[in-house]
């Protein structure tokens, strides 16, 4: 890597934004593969075991290009004299953001550990409000860029993990009317259990952005 004294001593802000919108695309690349993959669950047919691990093996392949969008991250802070933010405010978001593009990787791991070949179609509305709040992540970055407000970001984003909340309590009480296979039931509830967290990290994530903004003053 080229040394430049002026990127040391005053580096462009756009170093940083840049960085945190590649991590947002990833974020969003992730959420529309889950998509994608839930869509296909949700489908008469099903799902075969090929199509989920070649799902899978994308969704891993976006948590490396997202892995390595945070180690640049902290790269950049570490070679910066002046950052945008306090620096430990950077290295969280870049944490908070990695974490939600982790459960989604968790999620279709646990989708082909058990086997999953169908999907309760309730599944498919989870998946949509995760691509729903990856997007407005996105939108966030783009407004903490432009030095504008991001509350009504922030709250589209608890919106959307309220409906979330809801969501999971109708499919949890679905699941327990009786009449299903039990194991079928866990396999499901456990799915469902790592939609409302993908939504719960995405929501944390939102929050540490505003915390960040109101930080600035």
């Amino acid at each position: 890597m080229r040394f430049n004294l002026l990127d040391l001593l005053f580096p462009r802000e756009t170093k940083f934004y840049d960085l945190f919108n590649d991590h947002a695309a990833r974020l969003i690349a992730a959420a529309k593969k889950l998509r994608e993959l839930v869509d296909v669950l949700n489908s008469g047919e099903g799902a075969s075991r090929e199509t989920i691990r070649a799902a899978v093996a994308s969704v891993n392949e976006i948590e490396r290009a997202a892995d390595k969008v945070e180690a640049k991250l902290n790269d950049a802070i570490e070679e910066s004299f002046i950052t945008p933010f306090d620096r430990e405010d950077i290295h969280l978001i870049g944490s908070v953001v990695d974490n939600c593009v982790d459960a989604m990787k968790a999620l279709t791991h646990k989708i082909d550990n058990y086997a999953i070949t169908r999907l309760p179609p309730r599944c498919l509305d989870f998946a949509e409000l995760i691509v729903d709040g990856s997007m407005c992540i996105a939108e966030a970055f783009k407004g903490m860029e432009k030095k504008s407000s991001i509350t009504t970001t922030v709250k589209s984003i608890g919106e959307i993990e309220r409906k979330g909340d809801f969501l999971f309590s109708i499919c949890i009480g679905d699941l327990f009317k009786g009449g299903q296979d039990p194991i079928e039931v866990i396999k499901a509830k456990e799915i469902y259990e790592g939609l409302e967290d993908t939504l719960n990290k995405i929501d944390g994530a939102g929050k540490v952005l505003r915390r960040v903004m109101i930080k600035q003053g």
